[in-house]
């Protein structure tokens, strides 16, 4: 499964952490304020983390087990920023800038070449791709053991 997602741990302390969320694929969607959500994007981030994997396999099962609401406590969605996310706009608006710097689709090569570019430019820069910010509750704090303030992992997180 591609990545739809970046997190970065913003803060984090006693059963609560604060992610930033950036989306990397125009597959991500929004950002849910599902507990599903929550446990899958902790899950990605603790596989990564040292003496983490079994607490992330396990979180992991309990997203797709329908549990995972036994862990999470509370999630809050804030500080979203350029969602809903459209793909249909955002190619226009592509076309829109290739036009202006006199490309024509007419040459099919250099119009793809250059709308390539743009694509993979809109998904690398984080003022543009779809943003939001996700604070989640844990029952148990140390179910966070092993993340800290910083990290930065990649989620294919859906839910």
């Amino acid at each position: 499964m591609s990545s739809l997602w970046n997190a970065r741990v913003v803060e984090i302390g006693g059963g609560t952490v604060v992610l930033r969320l950036t989306a990397i694929h125009p597959d991500a969607g929004e950002p849910a304020r599902s507990a599903a959500f929550a446990v899958r994007l902790l899950a990605d981030g603790l596989e990564r983390a040292a003496g983490a994997a079994e607490r992330a396999s396990a979180l992991d099962a309990r997203a797709d087990a329908g549990t995972a609401g036994e862990v999470v406590a509370q999630v809050a969605v804030t500080d979203r920023r350029n969602l809903p996310f459209s793909e249909r706009a955002a190619k226009e608006r592509i076309h829109a800038v290739l036009r202006e710097r006199g490309l024509d689709p007419a040459d099919a090569a250099a119009w793809d070449a250059a709308f390539q570019a743009e694509w993979r430019a809109l998904w690398q820069d984080p003022s543009r791709a779809p943003q939001a910010t996700l604070t989640v509750e844990v029952r148990e704090a140390g179910l966070l053991e092993g993340l800290a303030g910083g990290d930065n992992w990649e989620s294919a997180a859906y839910g």
